[in-house]
């Protein structure tokens, strides 16, 4: 079998073995299950008799129907649509109708649960083969409920995998092409760029001092035109952090890569910001705005999507400007196989590139 024949999961290799984001606290009520995909496998998510959050795969064992389609939540079990099997959080079933009220089911009649955790307005799911190796998801979301700060979340399903959306996110050439107008314009500007790696991370320094964002971002998030301070990070396996800040004053982009299958991801995006006035007011202003910037995004990678289809092999050809895709790509190729590099391997390069 050929590299491009692996499904993703046997792509990733030990990348596989981490907490992902399942779906957003928003999106799961109390009254119905809802399937949400990771690695190529349909889950089923519910909330349980004390309102946590449960995940099995979404197959019953019966007939493997699509327990979420249809599915219902009794005394905080979960039912299959088609004849009413009832699966408690654990993955056991605790019930079959046609068997009769008083009738004794097998243990081994068990799905297997997924270990998930409800945190900052997300649910993370554990896509391990054994036991979660931290007992939470090592991730928050800064500054989630703090004084002075407005966030809001954006879910969006992209062509492509996490590496390719990872270097997306941290792409600053692209941005006065993709984005031109509405984020950054082009101004025939060097920009020194410092890239260091280390401790699983690639942060990337921009150096220019009167770095600054096109004119509709600039009013929304800088009216007072203090100088902007722009660091973007790559936090392994699949974060991405976007900061600028301006002054005390800040605007974060957190985008959370779920891996849903081959050049398909599903990307939650946890946008926060602290202005001097009126946060409350311009959040449909800013959500609006940040949403269209993120479609440009959705166009450019369903067209890079669209060629790595036809031909998956990645002989890029690279310049100083994409030392933080190479450094991204590093890491992930540690992960996939395991290797302790992953968290020792250190560098820091000084380069420059034109916007």
């Amino acid at each position: 079998m050929t590299e491009q024949q692996k499904s993703l999961r046997e792509r990733d290799g030990h990348i596989a073995n981490n907490w992902y984001v399942i779906c957003l606290t928003e999106e799961l009520g109390r009254e119905k299950p809802i399937q949400r995909t990771l690695y190529d496998t349909p889950y089923v998510i519910w909330r349980d008799e004390t309102g946590k959050p449960a995940i099995l795969p979404d197959r019953c064992l019966h007939r493997h129907t699509f327990i979420s389609m249809g599915g219902w939540i009794k005394e905080g079990r979960v039912c299959c649509p088609y004849h009413g099997w009832e699966y408690n959080r654990s993955g056991q079933v605790e019930h079959i109708p046609s068997e009769g009220p008083d009738s004794q089911v097998e243990r081994k009649l068990c799905l297997k649960a997924i270990p998930c955790y409800e945190q900052d307005g997300a649910i993370w799911a554990w896509m391990g083969e054994g036991e979660p190796t931290t007992e939470l998801p090592p991730w928050r979301f800064p500054n989630y409920g703090q004084k002075g700060w407005h966030h809001y979340f954006m879910v969006t399903d992209f062509t492509g995998e996490v590496t390719d959306l990872a270097e997306n996110f941290m792409d600053v050439p692209h941005t006065v092409f993709v984005h031109k107008g509405w984020f950054r314009d082009k101004k025939d500007q060097k920009v020194p760029m410092t890239v260091e790696t280390k401790d699983g991370t690639v942060l990337c320094t921009y150096n220019q001092e009167d770095d600054e964002f096109s004119w509709a971002a600039k009013m929304l998030l800088n009216p007072g035109g203090h100088p902007m301070k722009h660091t973007d990070k790559f936090i392994y396996p699949n974060l991405t952090s976007v900061d600028y800040w301006f002054g005390d004053n800040g605007f974060i982009i957190n985008s959370q890569v779920s891996p849903v299958g081959t050049l398909n991801s599903r990307v939650y995006t946890y946008i926060a910001y602290k202005v001097n006035m009126f946060g409350s007011l311009i959040k449909p202003i800013i959500s609006y705005y940040t949403r269209e910037v993120i479609n440009q995004d959705v166009d450019i990678m369903i067209n890079q999507g669209g060629s790595l289809a036809v031909d998956s092999h990645r002989t890029y050809r690279s310049t100083p400007a994409d030392e933080l895709h190479i450094q991204i790509e590093r890491l992930r190729r540690y992960g996939q196989l395991g290797d302790d590099k992953l968290w020792t391997f250190e560098t820091k390069k000084e380069v420059e590139f034109w916007i």
